[in-house]
């Protein structure tokens, strides 16, 4: 008889204490597997989002001022000496060393024009990128502006100038038709209209100029304050800011739910060591008799540690490839409707393999005392127990 084949018959004759283990490895398993998945799929699911919160980089004209003041009043301030950007500044972005993480470049110039002989707040801008940028922008009424003479209003700049699609306009003396009114947002975009970039910079007469640069370079692992140095030493005329706001936001909520499943994994660890090594060892006890006659019949304590550290071991492996299954299952079917994501957590044969193989290592580790106990049993003394 083979010692796989008294393994393998230990177990079947203790087969109701070998399911409570592999339930409670299993479930083991299955709890941290599960969280596992939902927290990296949250991250992959957030990352995938991120360029809805718009630009994460803006470039500015950089420029210097000075505080007026007259008889101990202070009466503001002056700016001088600043610099412009260009559209060329713009294209000077894609050809930084980390220019692949770049997603998005979009240039614009801002200034006040006669809009039907009333004040307003133009903005030229290329407006593709601009609704790639701003995913929160919807075009209330009309279409998205598709033409160099078509201009895109914010929702209260219609109402407050009388504005709705298909009107004439004329701004600054050019002739331009609404081609679409953008749904209200709540920020100072209502107030704004927004056209061509090679229009607005006819319109206020500042050819290849651009009042501000703002930039979507957002990945995973992506270095913005790298990226950030890289354009200040191309554009060395910009004031480059990265907005960190979302980045702590999202790197906040996903690593309290990280940890808090990182130390529920360790938990399940501690107590998955206890419950093998308790159930272990009183099985060595119970099967005293059972060691003494191995050992009097001439197996060796190498092969007693043998026999009892493959029954840890398959127990191990068994009760990680089903709590693994069962996590794996939960988090895709179950994952998207709690924690919200748009797409089930993805097989991370990482994952798979510590799932699989961390138990029947934590088994191993925790019969190792009890089997080395059932190794060094006296066969004389356990038969004289009989």
């Amino acid at each position: 008889m083979t010692l796989l084949h008294i393994t393998a018959k230990n177990i079947r004759l203790h087969s109701i204490k070998v399911a409570i283990l592999l339930a409670g490895l299993g479930i083991g398993v299955a709890t941290v597997v599960g969280l596992l998945s939902v927290s990296a799929a949250m991250r992959n699911d957030i990352q995938d989002k991120i360029d809805e919160y718009g630009a994460n980089m803006v470039l500015t004209p950089k420029s210097k001022s000075l505080p007026l003041s007259y008889g101990g009043l202070t009466l503001g301030g002056f700016t001088y000496d600043q610099e412009l950007l260009t559209e060329d500044d713009a294209a000077k972005i894609r050809t930084i060393k980390n220019a692949a993480n770049i997603n998005i470049v979009a240039p614009k110039l801002m200034g006040l024009a006669e809009v039907n002989g009333q004040r307003a707040i133009i903005v030229g801008a290329r407006l593709k990128d601009e609704f790639k940028l701003k995913k929160w922008w919807k075009v209330f009424s009309g279409k998205a502006p598709r033409e160099r003479d078509e201009i895109l209003v914010g929702g209260r700049a219609a109402q407050t100038k009388g504005l709705r699609v298909g009107d004439a306009v004329d701004i600054g003396g050019k002739r331009l038709k609404v081609a679409g009114v953008l749904g209200r947002v709540g920020s100072q975009e209502d107030d704004l209209i927004y056209m061509d970039l090679k229009q607005a910079q006819n319109v206020l007469g500042k050819p290849g100029a651009v009042s501000m640069i703002e930039t979507s370079a957002w990945c995973k692992n992506c270095p913005i304050d790298e990226i950030a140095r890289q354009t200040r030493e191309k554009i060395p005329g910009a004031k480059t800011s990265a907005v960190r706001q979302v980045a702590k936001s999202r790197d906040a909520v996903v690593d309290q739910f990280f940890g808090f499943a990182a130390l529920l994994s360790g938990t399940m660890v501690a107590v998955a060591g206890l419950v093998v090594f308790a159930n272990v060892l009183a099985n060595v006890r119970e099967r005293r008799r059972e060691i003494g006659i191995f050992r009097a019949v001439g197996y060796r304590k190498r092969h007693v540690l043998m026999i009892i550290l493959s029954e840890s071991i398959l127990i191990g492996l068994v009760a990680g490839l089903v709590g693994w299954a069962i996590g794996f299952g939960a988090a895709r079917f179950i994952g998207p409707v709690v924690a919200g994501l748009d797409v089930a957590p993805g097989f991370d044969w990482r994952l798979a393999g510590t799932a699989v193989f961390a138990p029947a290592l934590i088994s191993l580790i925790a019969s190792l005392y009890p089997a080395l106990a059932a190794a060094n049993t006296d066969p004389a003394e356990a038969l004289k127990a009989l």
